[in-house]
């Protein structure tokens, strides 16, 4: 029995998804991925040039969705709303696209030094806890670690739409309350 071209593509991304997911895309070789499909790992150089090439395949289109949302996220209009505002309507954008690219993101946030999570860690960092009034070096790179390991975390657990809201919300709620409290009290931490 031939298996047609199309199946075999679509089983290395599927399976390539799953090895970066659980090993990481850095501990993933084509070896192994070729090893699950129960093909050569030539056969794999027939429909993808490279490693990386599979990994653009399969991310690609949620590094364009982050960064196309981001501008949103990150905007003066939600970061002048109230905390309730926030609580309420971030969840639910952050729950739409976490679910549109679950596996695409986990494993950007999965793959430790690997530029998409470095990019994510970077908007976060300069733009999520922009507002936030702590000026210790560092304290903002431990915040953005913070909530990159509990969306990591929610992530790996959840990736139906409504379970994403219901973990996302308290997060980003503690968050926002966080940084209200640390205004009002004029800290200077």
């Amino acid at each position: 029995m031939q298996i047609k071209k199309e199946d075999i593509r679509s089983s290395i991304l599927i399976t390539a998804e799953q090895l970066f997911i659980k090993r990481g895309y850095e501990n993933t070789s084509l070896k192994m991925i070729a090893g699950k499909c129960n093909i050569s790992k030539s056969n794999i150089y027939r429909y993808f040039s490279s490693k990386e090439e599979i990994y653009e395949t399969i991310v690609g289109p949620a590094r364009e969705a982050i960064i196309g949302n981001a501008p949103f996220f990150f905007s003066q209009e939600i970061i002048d709303k109230s905390v309730s505002d926030k609580c309420n309507e971030l969840p639910v954008m952050l729950a739409g696209l976490l679910s549109r690219f679950h596996s695409a993101i986990l494993i950007m946030l999965r793959s430790e030094g690997g530029k998409d999570r470095m990019m994510i860690e970077k908007l976060i960092t300069d733009s999520f806890v922009n507002s936030c009034p702590i000026e210790m070096s560092g304290s903002k790179e431990i915040i953005s670690g913070m909530l990159i390991f509990a969306i990591t975390d929610i992530l790996l657990k959840h990736s139906d739409e409504e379970d994403l809201l219901r973990e996302l919300r308290p997060l980003i709620c503690y968050h926002y309350l966080g940084l209200a409290g640390l205004k009002e009290g004029g800290a200077d931490v």
